[in-house]
């Protein structure tokens, strides 16, 4: 049995390789936002579920999560709020729980203020840079086709996009616009394109 230094320094050694690596992952605040969306679920076989796919609620939060890892925790969550929903709508629907936890999140408070400040327009100009803060790997640009009307292209949207395209919506509803769209435009493979509209 291990004790609980050398499980320590392995964690430690573990959490260096993965950062100092090109392997995608994400970070702690966004496990945050998620574990805050699923707030009330994370006892019973949720708790016992995402420990097997990695997520150790007994333990310290880890700097960084493998992007396999984040991807089966969004699947897990999205079954566990949203049982008897089809995948691509509960994703969406996990999204927007997503957002409302990661507003509670130190990172998330900061973003949200800001957000409140920037107007939609000049908040989804700044998604490349704001979604990037959560991740090393995901990459998005911003087209603006009209005063109202953005083209969001994200190099990877995941197994479902529609997570990404809530994260992005409701993200921008923050700022306090009025009748916005936001819809996957297309796909191909795991990058997706969305257009957000009001």
């Amino acid at each position: 049995m291990r004790d609980g230094s050398t499980a320590r320094v392995e964690a430690v050694a573990k959490e260096r390789r993965m950062l100092g690596s090109h392997e995608p992952v994400v970070f702690t605040h966004t496990v945050e936002g998620l574990l805050l969306a699923l707030k009330g679920r994370l006892e019973g076989p949720l708790r016992a579920k995402l420990k097997a796919v990695g997520l150790d609620l007994d333990l310290r939060l880890e700097s960084a999560y493998p992007n396999a890892q984040w991807q089966q925790m969004l699947l897990l969550g999205a079954e566990e709020l949203f049982p008897n929903v089809p995948m691509p709508r509960a994703k969406w629907m996990l999204g927007e729980r997503f957002i409302s936890g990661y507003f509670q999140t130190n990172m998330g408070r900061a973003l949200k203020g800001v957000l409140k400040m920037l107007g939609p327009a000049r908040a989804l100009e700044r998604t490349s840079r704001n979604l990037a803060s959560g991740s090393n790997f995901l990459h998005v640009e911003v087209e603006r086709l009209a005063d109202t009307d953005y083209r969001i292209k994200a190099n990877d949207g995941g197994p479902h996009p529609e997570f990404l395209g809530a994260i992005c919506h409701f993200g921008t509803m923050a700022t306090g616009v009025k009748g916005l769209t936001t819809v996957v435009e297309s796909r191909s493979g795991i990058a997706a394109t969305y257009r957000a509209r009001w």
